[in-house]
C-alpha cells in the first residue's frame, strides 16, 4: 500500500503536497513506526525535527480547511444565483455594474434587506427582498429562496 507524508506547519495546518511517498503494508501504527524509524532518519537534521502526518494514498487527501472553503464557496454560488434572478426580475438599470448584497442602512429604513447595489461603491439602487429586523431572518429568507431555485 502507498502512503503520503505531509509536513505539518507550526500553525497546525498541513502542506498541500506530500513531501515524500512510500510503500508499506501493515496497520496505521506499524506504518507510523516504519516512517519514524526508517524514513524520517534519512531526512536532514532540520526536517527531522518537524512534525509530519502520514495518510494512505487511496484515502481522501483534501485538507479540512479546503472542505470548509468549498462549502462556503458553494453556498455563495447559490446565493449569487438567487440574487441574479432577483436582479433580472427587478429589471434594474444602472450605468455602473450592479451587484446584490445584504445591507443595513438608512436606505432600507435601518432594516436588513437584500438589495441591488452599485458594484464599485455599494450604493443602494433597489431592494430585492422584504426588510428584516435581524440578519439571521434575512439569511433564512435567502436559504428558502435558494431551495425554491434548486
Amino acid at each position: 500500500m502507498n502512503w503520503n507524508v505531509y509536513k505539518v506547519f507550526k500553525n497546525g495546518k498541513r502542506a498541500k503536497a506530500p513531501v515524500i511517498s512510500f510503500k508499506h503494508t501493515g496497520e496505521r501504527e506499524e506504518v507510523d513506526q516504519y516512517f519514524n524509524t526508517n524514513i524520517k532518519k534519512n531526512f536532514n537534521e532540520k526536517n527531522r525535527g518537524l512534525e509530519f502526518i502520514v495518510l494512505r494514498e487511496d484515502e481522501c487527501q483534501e485538507r479540512a480547511e479546503e472542505k470548509t472553503h468549498q462549502q462556503e464557496e458553494d453556498a455563495l454560488k447559490k446565493q449569487t444565483r438567487v440574487l441574479a434572478s432577483l436582479l433580472k426580475e427587478a429589471n434594474v438599470k444602472s450605468k455602473h455594474r450592479v451587484v446584490g448584497g445584504l445591507i443595513f442602512a438608512a436606505a432600507t429604513n435601518w432594516k436588513w434587506q437584500w438589495c441591488a447595489l452599485e458594484g464599485a461603491s455599494n450604493n443602494y439602487i433597489e431592494g430585492l427582498s422584504p426588510r428584516f429586523d435581524n440578519p439571521r431572518d434575512a439569511h433564512q429568507w435567502m436559504n428558502r429562496e435558494i431551495q425554491t431555485l434548486i
